[in-house]
């Protein structure tokens, strides 16, 4: 009696020591959150899509390329304005420069463009218009300097070329309007009307106005601005009778978070309010319910903690899954709370614990297979729900074994489990040999039928929401501009800025060639308005033959009172003196510059209709590379897909290897049956309702084979019992209540995703009690 009472006495210290030692834990995971929320400048929450994905390693000069040039798209807002007639589409785009000026989340806005700053950038280009040649001026003066003379003569007599005398006075030969038009036909299909960019399409008025944000599009407080600008809008529109229009990656930023804050406020509300209305139903007591919202609690504090630790922030993408995570984490509270409801008032809270702790540990080790599988995908965002989710689940795991000993020692009063006569009726039907065979085969059938139409479809763009009002609005002001939102690009690098000009203005050849050959409609090259020094020295030499050689000829042809002579002299422009004036801003993230050893620069590449030519052509140069995220990350996608399916194929190796060694080969074959079944089931679901495959479908079979097989550990560890049905089938209704949820989402990939879960989760529930062995009673 001694000894028990002893034996006894030890382990209550045991627990006590155990629950102190984890609360210790928790309060630091408290602490450390507190502090890592307050101390932070801004909200942990990471709302950028593109802090998912991966980093270019292979490439860094790519990968800072395509930095330079997103950072620089994504800081802009364009807005368009059209109204019944011109005047009041001006009025219109002036009203709305001033309005969106008093928002603070702009830096600069900019619709009409003053004289004072039209006249600087003219004088700039004016100032060195003797060394910078279109190339249809350098051909001809290289080939017939003469022919310059007779274009200045048609020039004067054409009525609609507004040559002056004054212009005549200090350009005799009109080298500088040429090229000035040159460079406004670089800025697109606007033209400079009354100071506004305007446009005339279908009969009406386009004017543009542009914006720059002074911070970040994916930063909160500049998505708070949105509504703002919306209400802008609609008073621009009302008072004027206009249409406003807009694009710029705020908007898709701002779009993208609110739907995954809407995701996860009803993946999580829903989820709560599914585990209150089981918890109370079944159990029928507040207490039950305070210990599962405790271990839901516990498992959200301890991952919010430890993903911020080490990631910095925790993106939106990750809280979305992340919030499926209440109907997985409550599962081992279920377990433990079936099995005291089931005790009545011989409950012990330690042998309870003990009649489930190797189903529940077993369950949590393959749930960590099926999760930490996800680390070895080299996305950010899939490497954090990793270890977000696998970090909750040991949380809620700890609480079960360490509190709830303490917490749940009072037992319950003696009553049937809800629905044990169900329960036991269904158990009774899987005793039959018949039903053992025909059930998971008559499921896998049905599952192979959608399976023959298998698509797959790997593009990033499923990882955000489109919404098909911005869609809209930014392919009718693509259509405006003629300038798209591609980011496909070359990026070429040099030893040295003039080296990285001479080698641009080589490639500008073979980019002119390929618009000619329409293998691409247009491009964005920083020497189309900075030359090389080396060429620009030659420009200057072709002026200077065509002063000497041509400007008798001028002069006689015209009856000039004074032979034009050539009195500026050479003054080369640097790319670094170039990219210090107020001109060179809208261009200036074509320059990436110094990488290394070297200095690089992008070509923006416009309507790419033939990208074989391309990279055939970029193959052959090793200072040049082709660069296309989405697509860079979309083959990342496929590959890492192919590697996942490797992956399954080993987890489901050792998982088997860890069950053999306690279940033997044939039962261990019998308790991982339905998790196979379950995932040929949920790639069939979501193939059969439309959806094309992706990696995250194969990350959801990962995740189908570590709950799945929870379900058949639980009926191997403890045969027929009906509170371990019970237990399943509650936690089965969860996990399907939230990654059900996860269906409804507006992103594809996440859609998908849950499509698969779900149905998946409910096959390997259906066919879980295939794990009971036939000589257990």
């Amino acid at each position: 009696m001694l000894k028990k009472r002893s034996s006894a006495s030890n382990s209550s210290r045991n627990s006590q020591r155990i629950a102190f030692s984890w609360l210790g834990m928790v309060c630091l995971f408290l602490a450390l959150l507190s502090f890592q929320w307050l101390s932070a400048p801004s909200s942990p929450i990471e709302t950028n899509i593109l802090k998912l994905l991966p980093k270019n390693q292979q490439n860094p000069v790519a990968e800072q390329a395509f930095e330079a040039v997103s950072d620089n798209l994504s800081d802009k807002v364009v807005f368009v304005v059209s109204a019944p007639d011109s005047e009041q589409s001006y009025a219109a785009a002036e009203s709305l420069t001033h309005s969106l000026k008093d928002l603070t989340v702009f830096a600069n806005v900019t619709g009409k463009v003053e004289a004072t700053q039209q006249q600087q950038w003219a004088d700039y280009y004016f100032q060195h218009r003797f060394q910078q040649l279109t190339s249809e001026q350098r051909a001809r003066l290289t080939t017939q300097p003469e022919a310059q003379v007779q274009h200045v003569i048609q020039s004067i007599y054409n009525p609609f070329s507004g040559v002056t005398g004054s212009e005549l006075s200090q350009d005799p030969f009109l080298i500088f309007r040429d090229y000035l038009s040159q460079l406004t036909q670089l800025g697109g299909a606007f033209t400079l009307t009354d100071g506004f960019l305007s446009r005339e399409y279908q009969g009406k008025t386009y004017v543009l106005v542009n914006a720059t944000l002074n911070q970040s599009p994916y930063s909160l407080s500049a998505q708070q601005s949105v509504a703002t600008i919306a209400q802008t809008e609609q008073q621009i529109a009302a008072t004027f009778d206009a249409d406003v229009y807009h694009t710029g990656v705020l908007f898709y930023a701002e779009f993208g978070t609110q739907s995954a804050k809407s995701e996860i406020s009803t993946i999580g509300v829903f989820s709560l309010l599914g585990v209150i209305v089981l918890i109370l139903g079944v159990f029928r007591s507040a207490a039950p319910l305070s210990l599962a919202l405790l271990s839901i609690a516990i498992g959200l504090l301890a991952s919010f903690a430890v993903t911020i630790s080490i990631f910095g922030t925790v993106h939106l993408f990750s809280l979305v899954f992340g919030a499926s995570l209440i109907g997985v984490s409550i599962d081992y509270a279920f377990h433990y709370l079936t099995e005291r409801l089931a005790a009545g008032n011989k409950w012990d809270s330690e042998k309870g614990l003990k009649h489930i702790f190797a189903a529940i540990t077993m369950g949590l080790i393959t749930s960590l297979i099926g999760y930490m599988g996800m680390m070895i995908a080299p996305f950010p965002g899939l490497q954090q729900l990793a270890l977000f989710s696998s970090v909750g689940l040991i949380a809620a795991y700890a609480t079960v074994v360490a509190w709830y000993p303490i917490l749940a020692k009072a037992p319950t009063p003696n009553r049937p489990l809800p629905g044990q006569s169900l329960w036991k009726k269904w158990l009774s039907i899987w005793q039959k040999p018949k039903v053992r065979l025909s059930l998971p085969l008559t499921c896998l059938a049905l599952a192979l039928i959608p399976m023959t139409s298998l698509t797959y479809d790997d593009d990033i763009r499923q990882l955000q929401a489109m919404p098909e009002s911005l869609k809209s609005q930014e392919a009718l002001i693509a259509k405006l501009t003629g300038v798209t939102s591609s980011q496909q690009m070359l990026v070429v690098t040099a030893d040295d800025d003039e080296s990285l000009l001479v080698r641009l203005e080589l490639l500008g050849q073979t980019l002119n060639q390929w618009q000619q050959d329409k293998t691409i409609n247009g491009y964005q090259s920083l020497t189309q308005y900075i030359r090389s020094e080396q060429t620009q020295a030659a420009d200057y030499e072709l002026v200077s033959q065509l002063y000497q050689n041509q400007a008798d000829l001028l002069t006689r042809t015209l009856k000039l009172e004074k032979t034009p002579q050539l009195k500026e002299t050479l003054s080369p422009v640097s790319l670094q003196s170039y990219l210090t004036q107020s001109v060179s801003e809208p261009i200036r993230f074509l320059y990436v510059g110094q990488v290394g050893q070297q200095v690089a620069s992008v070509v923006l590449l416009n309507g790419v209709t033939d990208l074989e030519v391309i990279k055939a052509f970029v193959a052959q140069h090793d200072d040049l590379s082709y660069l296309n995220k989405a697509e860079e990350i979309s083959e990342l996608f496929s590959e890492y897909r192919t590697k996942v399916m490797e992956l399954i194929v080993i987890a489901l190796v050792v998982i088997g290897a860890v069950l053999t060694k306690r279940y033997g080969f044939a039962h261990a074959t019998k308790i991982l049956i339905p998790s196979l079944i379950a995932c040929v089931a949920g790639l069939a679901a979501a193939s059969a309702v439309g959806s094309t495959l992706n990696l995250f479908n194969l990350l959801a079979l990962i995740l189908i084979i570590g709950i799945g097989i929870d379900y058949t550990l639980f009926f191997a560890e403890k045969a027929r019992s009906p509170s371990t049905l019970l237990a399943i089938t509650l936690s089965a209704m969860t996990t399907l209540l939230s990654f059900g949820l996860l269906s409804l989402s507006q992103t594809h990939a996440i859609h998908s995703f849950g499509i698969t879960v779900l149905c998946g989760i409910f096959v390997a529930w259906l066919l879980s009690p295939l794990a009971i062995q036939e000589n257990k009673s």
